[in-house]
């Protein structure tokens, strides 16, 4: 048997290969000595020295700091920048070296599509610039693991886990006389693909993208006390789009790859503009990380501390706050010591400052429910103000244009070892209110439902993509539906109700961004806390808010035509955001860290409350198709403790919008193109609340209880079934009955767009001026089907059984196959058959899975192998006998070819399973 040799047991002991090499260093100097002699035979040892006088030192390579230096544009800050025509020079401290700094990077610009969006937080990693002979290097700290300096182990950290080398260059100038400070060419380090955005962009199109240093340069570069703003701009080409593979005739073609960039000019080349910023690490004295907790939704900063072995994990969690201390800590309401505070750029339309504000103090009503009295202020920044934005000390609310979308974004900034905040600034785009006054521009193509997609690989170090943000795009789509509703009604577009109606939403909007800067997450569970009955009753809603929570994505409230209509929109905090706050921000008095946890952990211990229900981003999933998101509570754009009951509540203002928009949208001079936007925005919602109540089917409710809390709630209890059944029958008849989807022709040939080319829309010319009605019904279609015969959501629908003390009660895998096959199959069974355009294109989309689970083209549990191959057995039955009975020909030729293709399907089996 071998086993590893011990020291005393190695080929040469220590002994041995010490005077191994002692012997061998003594030989190779002899033999140097030797051949040197040979070379220089007649050279005296005062001719040596003579010539070593003689020899004139090599001068440096580095030039004098004042002369590299003379021509640049001076900008001071937190490092000395100097920008030539050329290079962009950083200026380092001996003080600066080796010391953490925070490198925050912004994708400023984007390009629209696949997750590559403009003015958006990219990630943040702490940094330092290292030394090493006459290069300097940035490195990029470890902080993932972590031990208390007074243990042993503290010793291994550095050699158990590396840190990482985001770029070297070498030093340019000679120390400066004074400040012995040395310049490096910063485009060696920043004008190099940092952001790995080549990575990224072939991910998503599968295109080798990469970084064109040559046409890459420094874009807007602002210097400040404790930060710099450093903008690059960074082209990205690729040679060519990959071409398909050749197929040969009569060959299944190929799964599709990716389809290329479809906002740019040229998919060769795109061009992303960044700003890195460069930032002090804060350290208050005083401030104290605390640990974060599962049952409570907040940012944190994570590491694996090994500091003890006596716990169950090594992963500690802070989360991410404000350091608030009272003023004076003996008296119930208190000033803190230092506010957070706000600054509104003067770029806000005056005419929604208040608006701004008010959703910005709605939180000093929790703080203040906790002893601290107007932790936050908010400021109007003066026209002539002398300072920036940019400026890390200044926390801001701004404007900013955009011609193409409608967002906000509210990115903080904190330190990554203790989790304390420092910085934050929230953003609104003009394209929220133009979205939603309907003066967006209107395209050509269909609308974009939300479809099954991963999202795109990213670098360790940047933003968790659970933590990103989509308020604005998805609420103001809603809410441009329910302002397009309103105007059916009669309200004036510009007036008062309608002036009201967007003030609502922005103090919503601005108290959703700055509770993500205190260090808030999501919480999509917060808007069931009442019955759909008390959402219009404000005696209820003004106390406690429509939703337990502004951090949810809360749908307009709209009744229905005639019924009493409460408020449109969230302009309070809810219990949750009270409870939220209290966990992060409490001051705690505790004799011990021990002490604080147990205070801590009393909070907490208050989730089963109803009212303060949560479950974030990895709950609900990136959109309702995502098969893994089995909570149909924990879902964006619902309303209500019964959702099911919101979303047939959505599916009638759909229908009120469509039957109305004719008499009521259209006036004498104005374009069809009209109709044609409040056509999709009702179809979208009708889309966003079929395909969530497809959550409810092999749903699992989620509770994030600890073991031992108030309410012995366990983790998992499964959806009703009955609420699973009325889920079913919901999407039966709305997506897959015959009668789904009859629009008038009269209506179909008004759903044009916008005739005038423009940059947003020069491609019209190579799409389709009409609206492409059967493409859009049965993608909407097709994608519900995906979410009910996902393998994950099968496999779910089968395991549930087991987690019910009467599995017969359950909805089985059976029953899905057999009431959806009976829906989409419906006009077999009549005495004249007779198939739509809509519900050939619906049966096939059908029939293409019930082969794939046949044909094992896809994984899937066993069973629903044997229910696709039963449901084409009775198919082939009925279409057979329902044949004889089609009068047109289109329903004969499409019955026969489903035959045709149903026969091959159980063929091909029988020859698979004989192999």
């Amino acid at each position: 048997m071998y086993s590893s040799a011990s020291p005393d047991q190695s080929v040469f002991s220590v002994a041995t290969r010490r005077s191994f090499t002692m012997k061998w260093r003594f030989l190779l100097a002899a033999g140097l000595a030797f051949m040197v002699g040979l070379a220089s035979p007649h050279m005296s040892a005062g001719q040596t020295a003579e010539a070593a006088e003689t020899k004139k030192p090599e001068p440096p390579a580095e030039k004098p700091f004042a002369e590299l230096i003379k021509d640049a544009r001076a900008v001071d800050g937190l490092f000395n920048l100097f920008q030539t025509e050329e290079k962009v020079y950083l200026e380092i401290r001996p003080d600066q070296f080796d010391k953490t700094f925070m490198v925050s990077l912004t994708c400023e610009s984007g390009i629209g599509e696949r997750g590559f969006y403009a003015a958006q937080m990219c990630g943040e990693l702490p940094v330092v610039f290292h030394k090493q002979a006459k290069n300097v290097q940035l490195v990029a700290k470890n902080t993932r693991f972590t031990a208390a300096d007074s243990t042993a182990f503290h010793r291994a950290i550095g050699r158990s886990f590396s840190d990482s080398i985001l770029g070297s260059t070498k030093i340019e100038s000679l120390p400066h006389q004074e400040r012995k400070s040395v310049l490096i060419d910063l485009g060696a380090l920043l004008l190099t693909d940092v952001p790995m955005q080549a990575y990224m962009l072939e991910a998503a199109f599968r295109i080798p993208y990469r970084f064109d240093a040559k046409n890459s340069y420094f874009g807007a570069i602002k210097g400040f006390e404790k930060n710099v703003e450093i903008g690059t701009v960074a082209h990205y080409a690729a040679e060519r789009p990959p071409l398909p593979p050749l197929v040969a005739p009569g060959a299944p073609p190929p799964p599709a790859p990716p389809a290329p960039p479809r906002n740019v000019p040229d998919v060769r080349s795109m061009i992303f503009h960044f700003r890195y910023s460069i930032s002090e690490l804060p350290s208050s004295a005083g401030f104290k990380p605390r640990p974060a907790d599962d049952r409570v939704g907040h940012f944190f900063a994570v590491a694996d501390d090994f500091t003890t072995d006596a716990t169950h994990t090594p992963t500690r969690r802070y989360i991410t706050r404000w350091h608030l201390e009272k003023q004076n800590p003996s008296a119930v309401l208190s000033p803190p010591t230092k506010p957070i505070v706000f600054w509104m750029e003067n770029t806000i339309p005056v005419k929604y400052r208040d608006a701004v504000r008010q959703g910005a103090l709605l939180w000093n009503r929790a703080f203040e429910k906790i002893g601290l009295q107007d932790a936050i202020v908010v400021n109007q920044q003066p026209d002539n103000a002398d300072w920036d934005p940019a400026d890390i000390r200044y926390n801001t609310i701004r404007w900013f244009a955009a011609t193409d979308a409608g967002f906000a974004i509210g990115p903080s900034r904190a330190n990554p070892l203790t989790g304390e905040l420092y910085d934050a600034d929230i953003s609104f785009s003009d394209g929220i209110l133009r979205s939603v006054r309907g003066s967006m521009p209107e395209f050509i193509g269909p609308v974009s439902l939300e479809e099954e997609t991963a999202p795109v690989a990213r670098p360790g170090w940047m933003r968790n993509s659970s933590w990103s943000c989509t308020l604005m795009s998805d609420m103001a789509r809603d809410t441009a539906f329910g302002f397009e509703l309103l105007t059916t009604r009669g309200m004036d577009a510009d007036g008062p109700e309608a002036d009201a109606f967007i003030n609502q939403w922005l103090i919503e909007v601005t108290a959703h961004e700055v509770g993500h800067t205190l260090g808030l997450r999501h919480n999509f569970r917060a808007s069931t806390i009442h019955r759909f009955d008390q959402l219009h009753d404000k005696s209820i809603t003004n106390a406690h808010g429509l939703a337990g929570s502004v951090m949810d994505y809360i749908p307009t409230n709209i009744a229905l035509h005639g019924e009493t209509q409460g408020d449109y929109h969230q302009t309070t905090l809810g219990p949750y955001d009270y409870w939220a706050i209290e966990y992060a921000y409490k001051p705690i008095v505790a004799a011990s860290a021990d002490a604080e946890r147990a205070e801590l952990q009393k909070i907490a211990a208050r989730v089963a409350d109803p009212m303060l229900s949560y479950g974030t981003d990895e709950d609900a999933g990136f959109s309702a198709l995502w098969p893994w998101s089995s909570d149909p509570l924990a879902t964006r754009r619902d309303l209500g403790s019964d959702p099911l009951q919101y979303y047939q509540h959505r599916v009638k203002l759909v229908n009120e919008l469509w039957t109305g928009m004719e008499a009521k949208l259209q006036k004498p001079g104005e374009g069809y193109q009209i109709l044609r936007r409040s056509f999709l925005r009702g179809l979208g919602q009708a889309g966003t609340a079929l395909l969530d109540s497809a959550r409810y089917i092999g749903g699992v409710y989620h509770y994030r209880d600890h073991f031992g809390d108030p309410g012995n709630r366990v983790p998992f209890a499964p959806v009703p079934a009955a609420q699973q059944r009325e889920a079913l029958n919901l999407i039966r008849d709305n997506l897959f009955a015959p009668g789904a989807f009859r629009f008038s022709p009269q209506l179909l040939n008004k759903l044009t767009t916008d005739r005038f080319p423009d940059f947003s829309n020069f491609a019209s010319f190579e799409q389709r001026p009409d609206y492409p009605i059967h493409q859009q019904i049965l993608q909407l279609q097709a994608a519900a089907l995906n979410r009910l015969f996902h393998p994950v959501v099968m496999s779910r629908v089968l395991d549930n059984e087991l987690r019910v003390a009467k599995p017969q009660t359950t909805l089985t895998l059976g029953t899905i196959f057999a009431s959806i096959r009976d829906s989409i199959w419906a006009e077999t069974g009549a005495a004249s058959v007779d198939v739509n355009s809509f519900r050939r294109s619906l049966q096939r989309e059908h029939l293409r899975r019930m082969i794939a689970l046949v044909l094992r083209e896809a994984a899937a549990p066993e069973d629903a192998r044997s229910l696709a191959r039963h449901s084409l057995t009775l198919l082939r039955t009925r279409l057979r006998s329902a044949v004889p009975r089609a009068a047109a020909v289109e329903t004969r030729a499409h019955l026969n070819e489903s035959i045709a293709r149903i026969d091959e399907a159980l063929t091909a089996q029988l020859q698979r399973q004989a192999f």
